[in-house]
């Protein structure tokens, strides 16, 4: 399960969910599986005053930290020639980080 943080605790905030690496708030889904790269990234999910969004202008409802991607190691022969390269891993949905702002 991702870490939930809350920017003002016992404020309301927007519907979410949660299930994998998909989180959706307000009706807005994001796979945060497709926004995994080298660097971490920030997915900002706004409130533009008649529907959410991802990103755009308005009031944060949610961010969400996706961590840099995660390898496995090269496996190299006795001689140092590669037998298999470094995979990339699976996002671990345990590894992001879910801030909810409160809501009017």
């Amino acid at each position: 399960m991702p870490q939930i943080k809350l920017m003002q605790p016992s404020q309301p905030v927007a519907d979410f969910g949660v299930s994998g690496t998909q989180i959706t708030v307000a009706g807005v889904m994001v796979d945060a599986s497709e926004h995994e790269s080298d660097s971490g990234q920030v997915v900002e999910i706004r409130h533009n005053g008649a529907t959410a969004q991802v990103g755009g202008n308005g009031a944060y409802l949610a961010i969400i930290e996706v961590p840099p991607a995660q390898y496995s190691e090269a496996i190299h022969g006795d001689e140092g020639e590669l037998i298999t390269p470094a995979q990339r891993l699976p996002l671990d949905p345990n590894t992001l980080v879910i801030t909810l702002w409160p809501t009017a």
